[in-house]
This record gives structure tokens, C-alpha cells and sequence, in this order.
């Protein structure tokens, strides 16, 4: 063990050539976070702040047991595409166990942020990689966790922000980065590889898993994890638009959060035209301002935004969002409509107002009734989105781990 750790500090900080930049897929650079793998005790100090219930975190604490390995946060930049198909660098995280038998790769695709310093690759700051080291890395688990375009380590491009195809381009285009990392730090996989993610992750797993399915046949996905994703895009922005009062997280404007960050990717992505065209004024000058690179806190955002999201949007542009041309784009990023061969399990909470219950149940059914090879299971506790983050994530641990092949 000491001689693994040893060896991986010696190799802290190493860059690939970028001439030597030749495909999609390709490790350009990493970089070990603070130059020492987390112990275990600074794991489990993770797990113990998880964001949830006290009951909701003691039987998720059951679930995913005691840590037992110490974990090294490896930083990367890989290529990957962006909505134009061009070649771009994408960073991420990959989590390794400092254990010593061959191990499962677990792709998880991340939750909404909306300040940099959330992204993955954060270590120190993002809730949600701490969250994939206390239940999975440390486990024996080999996680890898993309950025996605244009946050993260790299931001010289713009983010884009629930846009299916280019988070399914740089979830699949990190599995190659990640075994060529691996196979340099002389850590063995056993083959077996699990896909999950949630909310914008659930959405951008799914996006994957099909991915994978349909042109990555030398990726055989042993099991998938989709939890509270917003898998029907149209019914989401609906919930997000046609709420009366709008829809509030802990007395947030979330809903218009969501929205304004959302529209201003599209915006770019689709060339729905001038922000003036879409937003009612201030909101088409602080969208832009808020929206762009680096994104500042979500509570200092909150204070700046209406909890009625109508009351941001012009009357034109919510009549084509409910039924014209950006009603089709936003549902081009449904994920809903491909039929699972592999094992998926859909995981969600009763409780959840940001994402309802219904989008889960409706997208289940939908595969279900297409002959997909899908199950539903609800978290115990009817929690918020918020809260239901971790006790999801231990509850797919309890799914992959009877197929994991763990030592």
C-alpha cells in the first residue's frame, strides 16, 4: 500500500504533449489533487457532511459501509467535442482506490452547477466528487467524472448546460482517457463498467447509455444507474414555466436558476437570436453577465432573479418555447426515447418538486412498454432533489455491487 501511494505522489503532476493530440478520447494532461491521495478518515468526514436527513444519511451510511481504501483525485483534460462536432479539450476527475486488485470503472455524468468551483474537478469543492469517494471510490471502485464543456478546468469555451449530445460526447470520450491514465499508473480494471448520474447527470447518463448502445460496442455496460434526471425535456421547462409562483429549493428561485442558464446555452447553441429577443429587460443583460465564465455563487444569483419565471421571459419567446421552433430544440434533448438492452435501474424520490416523480415514472413506463430492460425504485425518505442526492447514490451502490467482481 505504502509503495502504491508512494509511487503515485511521485507521478503528481505530468502532461501528455498536445501534438501528440490525435483523437477523441485522448489524455492530454493530469495532475494529482493536492499531491496526495484523501485518507480515510478524511473520506468518511465527507460521507458524515452529506446534505440530507439525519435518517436518510444513517441508512445510507449502512448502505455504503465503512471507507476502506484511501483514494487518489487524478485532475485530467482529454478531448472530446462540443455541439459543433469540433475537437476540444474537457476536463475531469478520476477518483482511483489505492487498492491493488483489478477494479470496476464506474462513468458518473454530474448534477447541475452553477459556480465553477462545484465542477468535479474541484476536489476540495465539489459536494459531489466527495460524495462518489465515500460511496464508491473508496469501496474499490475506479470513478471517472467529466466537467463537461466549458466549465471546470476549461472554460474558454461556452458551457453547455443540458445539451444531451455533447454530454454523451464527453462521457463516453472519458472512458478511453481514464484506462490511459489507469494503464500509466499500472491500476488494472476487471472489466466490468457502470454508468449513472443525476439530475442534469440523469438526463446526461441516459444521453450516454444510448450512446454506448448504439456506436460503442467495445464498451459493454454491466449496469446503469439513472436517478432524477430530467429525461423529458419538454415536460420539465413546462413544470419550470406553468408553476404558479415558479418552483422554489429551499426558498430559491431554482426554477428561473435553472431556466436562464439553460436558455442561455441553448441560445448559443440553436442562434435563437439576441438575449433582448428572448429575456424582458434586466434579465437579458444579467443572464448574459451571470451565465458567462466564472459563474458566481447560487445564493448570491438567487437574490437577483423572480420566483415566477414567466416574469423573465418575453411573451413571443414563451409562445414558441410552449409550441414553436424552441419548443423542437428543447425537445431534441429528451433522452426519454431509446429502448435499454443493458440493466437499468431508475432511481427518484416521491418528494422531489424541482424534477417530479413523473418524469421518472413517465420515462420508465415509456421503456418499459418498449420492451427495456429497466426497473423503478424510489429512495425510502420523500426527499427534496437536494436532500436525495446521496441517499440515491448509496442506493445504486446496493444495485451494482452484487455485479461489481470486486476483491
Amino acid at each position: 500500500m505504502k509503495k502504491i501511494i508512494l509511487v503515485l505522489a511521485m507521478l503528481a503532476v505530468l502532461t501528455i504533449p498536445a501534438a501528440g493530440l490525435a483523437a477523441r478520447g485522448d489524455l492530454v494532461s493530469y495532475s494529482l489533487y493536492g499531491g496526495q491521495p484523501f485518507s480515510t478518515d478524511q473520506i468518511t468526514g465527507f460521507v458524515n457532511n452529506a446534505g440530507t436527513t439525519a435518517d436518510a444519511l444513517d441508512l445510507a451510511r449502512q448502505q455504503i459501509g465503512p471507507a476502506q481504501y484511501p483514494v487518489a483525485a487524478y485532475q485530467i483534460v482529454y478531448t472530446s467535442i462540443n455541439h459543433t462536432g469540433q475537437q476540444i479539450p474537457v476536463s475531469g476527475v478520476v477518483l482511483v482506490p489505492q487498492h491493488s486488485s483489478p477494479m470496476p470503472l464506474l462513468v458518473y455524468q454530474h448534477a447541475t452547477i452553477i459556480e465553477d468551483s462545484s465542477a468535479p474537478s474541484d476536489v476540495a469543492h465539489s459536494g459531489q466528487t466527495q460524495a462518489l469517494m465515500g460511496a464508491f471510490a473508496t469501496q474499490g471502485y475506479v470513478v471517472a467524472m467529466s466537467d463537461f464543456v466549458g466549465t471546470g478546468l476549461e472554460t474558454q469555451f461556452p458551457s453547455e448546460y443540458l445539451y444531451a449530445a455533447s454530454e454523451a460526447a464527453n462521457g463516453v470520450d472519458i472512458i478511453p482517457a481514464a484506462l490511459t491514465l489507469l494503464q500509466k499508473l499500472g491500476v488494472q480494471t476487471n472489466g466490468r463498467l457502470f454508468l449513472s448520474g443525476y439530475s442534469e447527470g440523469g438526463q446526461a447518463v441516459s444521453a450516454l447509455a444510448d450512446l454506448i448502445q448504439g456506436s460503442y460496442p467495445q464498451y459493454s455496460v454491466t449496469a446503469a444507474a439513472f436517478m432524477e434526471g430530467p429525461y423529458d425535456m419538454t415536460q420539465v421547462m413546462n413544470n419550470f414555466l406553468q408553476t404558479p409562483g415558479g418552483v422554489k429549493l429551499d426558498d430559491m428561485p431554482v426554477g428561473s436558476l435553472i431556466c436562464a442558464k439553460a436558455i442561455y446555452a441553448y441560445q448559443g447553441i440553436y442562434n435563437w437570436g439576441q438575449m433582448s429577443t428572448i429575456f424582458r429587460y434586466p434579465y437579458d443583460v444579467r443572464v448574459k453577465r451571470d451565465f458567462g465564465q466564472p459563474n458566481p455563487p447560487m445564493w448570491q444569483l438567487a437574490a437577483d432573479y423572480p420566483a415566477n419565471t414567466t416574469d423573465m421571459f418575453l411573451p413571443a419567446f414563451l409562445k414558441s418555447a410552449e409550441s414553436g421552433p424552441v419548443a423542437a430544440n428543447i425537445a431534441a434533448n429528451d433522452t426519454n426515447n431509446w429502448v435499454p438492452k443493458m440493466p437499468v435501474t431508475f432511481i427518484s424520490s416521491t418528494g422531489d418538486t424541482l424534477i417530479p416523480f413523473t418524469v421518472t415514472q413517465d420515462t420508465y413506463q415509456l421503456m418499459l412498454g418498449k420492451g427495456g430492460n429497466v426497473k423503478l425504485l424510489t429512495t425510502q425518505y420523500p426527499l427534496n432533489h437536494l436532500q436525495n442526492f446521496f441517499p440515491a447514490v448509496a442506493l445504486s451502490r446496493t444495485i451494482f455491487d452484487p455485479l461489481a467482481g470486486r476483491q
